[in-house]
């Protein structure tokens, strides 16, 4: 039974759409991503699963339980992080988190959970929350949502204004979750965040999903790319656009041509060698290519960027 289920979701302001007709589901140990810019309606979705709004129409479920609008539906099992986190200010962030904890029914195994983070997390845990940065107010976020071990995790932005290397620690907090058995629900528009944590991901566009597929799949549906150089002494050749028409020139430079293309590389391959070609570099596809797609409306438009990362092979087989 899945963890989580949204089925056929629906939530309207007025005229405005916040999400429409949305199904998704996430399953024990899987760290779903929820992608989408500001404003998608990401956190509309999460506050009709944690039940602070009602739903113009269909419904959610936690643990098989339909979650009903203003009961806090199976919320000892739930961690939540909110995109605008906030806590008691005068209170130490150990004092509030204790708190926070109580409230939950939590006792000592929690206190311990709280220090083990805190520490990973390099937070100074009796400093009064408004003498935090914004930063380390975020990791009492964290910490909040993690100290419980809670069986599904409700991340909204989790790693907003922290730093590179405490990203990393609490990508990695997420992964240990995962791996022990929970669910997670990762909303984010930090497509690096989502890469490095998640194996599906669902796009949210205008409310509407466009997709729900595996990270390889969505990178896959972005547009491919090879960098060629030809031989010294060979003229670079204009490549036939006329009769490959998947294919576009993204860049060109001495003896290098970069290309773009959609679907199978057969046909550029095969014009490629009929020329004098030293090597040919595949840069990897990439995340942010195949979702500025989705999010433009169209998966099938070659993409707009060239990955940084890429793997250069001889021509034939053979990888460098």
């Amino acid at each position: 039974m899945p963890v989580l289920d949204v089925i056929s979701l629906s939530k309207r302001y007025g005229p405005t759409i916040g999400v429409e007709d949305l199904t998704f589901s996430a399953e024990p140990g899987e760290v779903l991503g929820y992608l989408g810019p500001n404003g998608a309606g990401k956190t509309t979705t999460i506050r009709c699963i944690m039940g602070m709004l009602a739903p113009t129409s269909g419904r959610t479920r936690v643990f098989g339980v339909d979650v009903r609008p203003g009961r806090a539906t199976m919320h000892d099992r739930i961690g939540y992080l909110p995109g605008d986190f906030r806590i008691w200010p005068n209170l130490t962030a150990r004092r509030a988190l204790a708190v926070m904890a109580a409230i939950g029914g939590a006792g000592r195994q929690v206190r311990q959970r709280c220090e083990e983070l805190a520490t990973r997390l390099e937070l100074d845990l009796d400093r009064p929350v408004e003498d935090l940065s914004k930063g380390n107010r975020q990791k009492v976020g964290v910490i909040f949502a993690f100290q419980t071990a809670p069986d599904l995790l409700i991340l909204d932005e989790p790693t907003g204004s922290l730093d590179p290397l405490i990203r990393q620690v609490v990508w990695d907090i997420i992964r240990e979750a995962a791996h022990g058995g929970a669910t997670v629900l990762l909303s984010s528009h930090d497509l690096a965040e989502v890469a490095a944590v998640c194996e599906r991901a669902a796009i949210l566009r205008k409310g509407r999903l466009v997709e729900l597929a595996s990270i390889a799949r969505i990178a896959g549906e972005g547009s491919h790319q090879l960098k060629i150089w030809f031989a010294e002494g060979t003229p670079v050749p204009a490549p036939p656009l006329d009769r490959l028409p998947n294919l576009r020139v993204l860049h060109a430079e001495g003896r290098m041509l970069h290309l773009a293309y959609h679907g199978s590389p057969d046909g550029v391959l095969r014009w490629a060698a009929t020329h004098s070609v030293e090597r040919i570099s595949t840069p990897q596809a990439s995340l942010e290519d195949a979702f500025v797609q989705y999010y433009n409306g169209d998966a099938t438009a070659p993409a707009q960027s060239a990955s940084p990362r890429s793997s250069s092979v001889n021509v034939g087989v053979k990888q460098e």
